[in-house]
């Protein structure tokens, strides 16, 4: 039986990666589709259903030991050595059974597939793009070496990789496959413009939330009450601390009840006192939030990134953090561009004053909407990079890409 082995380091890489597997699957049965997560237990391969295989151990850093030195010695004394020994191990002993490796990551599963699978690897690079830090040059070596193809995030770091001599395209953003529009319009009429809302996905979004809500009151304030606002919140967030902390800060949650649950609405949260402005909290509907929303204020990282890249103007401002401070929102708009406008100063009256600004230039949301499906691609990278193995098994070549093919 024929074996596509996939091979992610990191939760976001394994998000990808089970989900060019599902569609691997999907478009050929018959193949035999595992996954290896090298950081964490790759939990999004197990929701998708795909067969994990190797070593697996949750590392205290959480897969960011690089990012500190501090996080690499914990790791190292959690155990960190002997389970990348262990993980090499089952490397060497499946490879006979392998036909084609799928490095999702950085260039470390890439080096790892290289030296000890010895098969066929499509490499799909999502840590670096040229809008924020090219490919260091050994990075760059190691991809002409071990990489049959690459698959770059944006088609400017993919060109850059090709006049670098890597055999590089760009097949869209697969994080762009990752939420799905059902229709769900949260009951609202749509007659009125609607302010989409994304404070993040870690600990630090109840108090985004708390701070994305003062420029709701200034927005609701400078329209009198003439836009709509809708929430979404990531799965990973409790609903009820959120309530707690909005009403800590002065604002009143009314709890949804059977039918708002089905909707996807968790709670409708209004000043204290007042019945307007409303914002509707969601969770589980990103996509939907997003297909409602004519504008985005987001402090979140991919969240932020599938706004742009379905045609929302998103509009961001620096926080405390730890993950959406000054330098990672400087970073995100260098890498989404004219898709993003990020707010430095002026706090939630500049915010609000920005805002307004977008919704009332056609030509400027025009123009913040075709960045954005620039920089991220259409939808539907996870099958067209599905196609792409199918197409390598079954002819030997890498074809499928946009850009020169040999």
């Amino acid at each position: 039986m024929t074996t596509v082995l996939v091979l992610s380091n990191g939760h976001g890489e394994d998000v990808i990666g089970a989900m060019i597997a599902q569609e691997v699957r999907a478009l050929r049965p018959s193949l035999n589709v595992v996954g290896f997560p090298l950081v964490g237990l790759g939990k999004p391969y197990r929701d998708a259903r795909i067969k994990i295989v190797g070593v697996q151990k949750s590392m205290p850093s959480g897969g960011f030991a690089k990012h500190g030195v501090g996080l690499f010695l914990r790791d190292i004394r959690a155990g960190l050595v002997g389970l990348t020994a262990s993980q090499i191990r089952h490397l060497r002993a499946c490879a006979s059974q392998v036909s084609l490796v799928v490095s999702v990551g950085d260039a470390y599963p890439l080096l790892l597939a290289g030296l000890f699978v010895r098969r066929p690897i499509l490499c799909l690079s999502t840590a670096k793009s040229e809008y924020i830090h090219g490919h260091y040059g050994v990075e760059t070596w190691l991809m002409r070496k071990l990489a049959g193809l690459v698959l770059a995030r944006d088609e400017k770091t993919a060109l850059a990789l090709a006049a670098a001599g890597v055999k590089a395209g760009f097949a869209g953003n697969v994080m762009m496959d990752g939420f799905s529009i059902t229709g769900e319009n949260f009951g609202l009429t749509l007659e009125r413009k609607v302010v989409g809302i994304l404070p993040g996905s870690r600990q630090e979004a109840y108090r985004n939330m708390v701070a994305v809500l003062e420029v709701v009151r200034r927005l609701a304030a400078a329209t009198d009450n003439g836009l709509d606002f809708v929430a979404g919140l990531a799965p990973s967030l409790n609903g009820r601390l959120m309530a707690q902390t909005l009403e800590k800060a002065g604002w009143r949650c009314v709890r949804g009840d059977a039918a708002d649950f089905e909707s996807g609405i968790i709670a409708r949260v209004y000043p204290e006192g007042l019945n307007e402005p409303c914002v509707i909290l969601t969770q589980g509907r990103f996509g939907d939030v997003l297909n409602v929303s004519n504008i985005v204020i987001g402090l979140s990282g991919t969240g932020n990134e599938q706004a742009a890249g379905l045609g929302r103007p998103v509009v961001a401002f620096p926080t405390d953090g730890p993950q959406f401070n000054v330098r990672f929102a400087r970073a995100q708009k260098r890498l989404l561009g004219d898709a993003l406008v990020l707010v430095e100063e002026g706090g939630a009256d500049a915010v609000a004053r920005e805002v307004l600004a977008i919704l009332a230039d056609s030509a400027r949301i025009a123009k913040m909407r075709r960045a954005g499906h620039e920089r991220m691609g259409e939808q539907g990278a996870a099958t067209r990079t599905a196609k792409i193995i199918v197409n390598y098994l079954d002819t030997g070549r890498w074809e499928g890409c946009n850009l020169e093919e040999e």
